[in-house]
């Protein structure tokens, strides 16, 4: 994963897609931790979900060209 991945919180292959965090990876930290900028902050908080997260507990939606 690098700078401007999409990705989506890790683990939700029943759910709504609507109700899963979204976000826009915005900085790499390095050791493979990401600030991440989520899309709807309302669901990320629903899910107790924080700007920095490892890249276990991410999934890549669609890589930055």
């Amino acid at each position: 994963m690098k700078v401007g991945d999409l990705v989506k919180l890790k683990g939700f292959e029943n759910s709504d897609p609507n109700e899963i965090p979204h976000g826009l990876i915005c900085v790499d930290l390095g050791l493979r931790v990401y600030k991440i900028k989520w899309f709807n902050e309302e669901i990320a908080q629903r899910w107790a979900v924080k700007a920095v997260m490892s890249h276990d507990k991410l999934e890549l939606i669609a890589a930055a060209a």
